[in-house]
């Protein structure tokens, strides 16, 4: 069973690996942040796949009995896949959180922790190896922790945007983030324990990844078909900057300001499109809002900018919860009614969204009145 799951294993991670790099998607602006998540989803597919082939290989045909390397050859693979992998979650939901100096940092962890691993194979006593793999083992729960700690709080300012401004028909869009987030976590977090565990625990170990590899891979897949909704549902802009300039956040790439007859245009189709209340619609995005304005997204994202000093998400907040103030202070709906009226989807989304724009809860601003 042993020698079939970790044949099993190597063969799907290759595959998989080279399936996501040799993928090709459309050379379109806003998909080169889902070909980069995708591309670091096979990088992390080929490092598991030629960890497994490197044991099985020493298992069952070489032979060779260094405990000591295996292992060093299993944590810098679990070391280098989570921090890929919070790379790779973060490019694909929150490209605007990541800069050239966190970029560094990651880099530098796994640098350090190669060189730890790399020293444990230079002890030359059998009992400093065995503690040396229990300190390589404590470092990486540490920093298996750390990254999953950061792709939590991501995946809820993820949520909570969505949330706060669409309606769940994007938010289902990435509703197998929460089964692949918790599958991610115990596979990270029980690897340190794993390596010091007896073996057949790595075997169930390993049964739960590659189903985990082959879930995860038919997400990145049908994530692709439906990329271009959530990428407008976050505003991520068509025209991408220099990556470098990007990354580095050092400099301002200011577009150029629109003139003030194209701003009064604009805000006359504004002003026709708040009183019709197209603010509340369910599944609101900035690309529906411009078209029923008759203009496109990049003048609206602009003038809402240049004229508002506010980006899309706040403008919108911003009506509905007048609107929601309106009615608290004027009809006996309820709050869950309220939130529905003026297009949120739940009242919790509500609350917190009225307590960002007025500074205290619904409740608080309908008892004060």
């Amino acid at each position: 069973m042993e020698y079939s799951l970790v044949l099993a294993g190597w063969v799907i991670g290759l595959l998989f690996g080279t399936i996501c790099l040799a993928f090709k998607t459309p050379l379109h602006a806003r998909q080169a942040y889902y070909n980069r998540g995708k591309n670091i989803t096979g990088i992390v597919y080929l490092l598991f796949g030629l960890e497994l082939f490197f044991q099985w290989l020493i298992r069952f045909y070489v032979e060779l009995h260094n405990l000591v390397l295996s292992v060093s050859v299993y944590l810098f693979t679990y070391c280098a896949a989570v921090i890929l992998i919070a790379i790779g979650f973060c490019t694909l939901l929150a490209p605007s959180l990541l800069n050239k100096r966190q970029y560094n940092i990651c880099i530098g962890i796994l640098a350090v922790y190669s060189l730890i691993l790399l020293v444990l194979n230079l002890l030359p006593a059998r009992p400093l190896q065995v503690k040396g793999i229990i300190a390589a083992c404590v470092v990486l729960f540490i920093i298996n922790c750390t990254m999953i700690y950061n792709c939590i709080m991501i995946y809820r300012k993820v949520i909570n945007d969505l949330r706060t401004y669409y309606s769940d028909v994007l938010d289902n869009l990435i509703n197998w983030m929460p089964g692949v987030g918790i599958g991610v976590m115990l596979l990270f977090l029980a690897a340190p324990i794993t390596c010091l565990a007896p073996r057949e625990v790595g075997i169930y170990q390993l049964a739960m990844g590659i189903i985990l590899m082959v879930y995860i891979f038919l997400c990145i897949i049908n994530f692709y078909f439906r990329y271009d909704r959530v990428a407008a549902a976050f505003s991520i802009e068509d025209d991408i900057c220099d990556d470098d300039a990007n990354e580095d956040n050092t400099t301002e790439h200011a577009a150029p300001s629109l003139s003030e007859s194209l701003c009064e245009v604009l805000q006359e189709k504004e002003k026709h499109w708040q009183e019709q209340g197209r603010y509340r619609e369910p599944g609101l995005t900035i690309e529906q809002a411009a078209r029923d304005m008759g203009t496109n997204r990049n003048y609206l994202s602009r003038y809402l900018n240049q004229e508002r000093h506010m980006t899309f998400y706040e403008w919108v907040a911003k009506m509905r919860i007048e609107e929601a103030q309106t009615l608290m202070a004027n009809s006996s709906m309820t709050m869950e009614q309220i939130a529905a009226q003026v297009g949120f989807s739940s009242y919790p989304t509500f609350s917190s969204t009225f307590k960002k724009v007025v500074g205290i809860t619904p409740n608080r601003w309908r008892n004060s009145q």
